[in-house]
């Protein structure tokens, strides 16, 4: 399984869809294993299905080896390149269109924030994990 990981993260240097010109990276975890098998890492074939389903997008599709969500598992994160980042879990190929459609609606926000109204069922409730402020959000930070 190693190699897996090791073959996607090299096929991820040379996919040209990483240009920075993306206003969206969908993080996925590849360390992510389902409890009953150690062996299956569900991201990889996430990464994939997502990859495909965001050509002609402005959306990059990265794979991470640690989202740090194992109790959630598999993982992703929407990162905003100047707006807010966001941790998922409880995700599968069956929510491939729901979770680009909800990186998408990150990319058409101003604010670079993902609204609630309107969002996918997987990236709500349970399936949300954090919303981390970009790096210049000064609002709630102490004088």
């Amino acid at each position: 399984m190693r190699d897996a990981h090791r073959a996607m993260t090299d096929k991820q240097q040379d996919d040209p869809a990483a240009a920075d010109g993306a206003d969206v990276t969908i993080f996925v975890c590849t360390n992510c294993r389902e409890a009953a098998d150690s062996e299956a890492r569900p991201g990889i074939a996430l990464i994939e299905a997502l990859r495909q389903a965001a050509l002609d997008k402005r959306l990059t599709v990265k794979p991470v080896t640690c989202l740090a969500n194992c109790e959630k598992s598999p993982s992703a994160a929407f990162n905003h390149r100047s707006g807010w980042s966001y941790v998922f879990g409880h995700l599968s190929l069956d929510n491939v269109d729901d979770i680009i459609a909800g990186a998408m609606m990150l990319v058409s926000d101003d604010r670079g924030f993902l609204p609630l109204r309107g969002r996918p069922a997987c990236l709500r409730g349970k399936g949300m994990t954090a919303r981390v402020p970009p790096f210049h959000h000064y609002e709630d930070m102490p004088q």
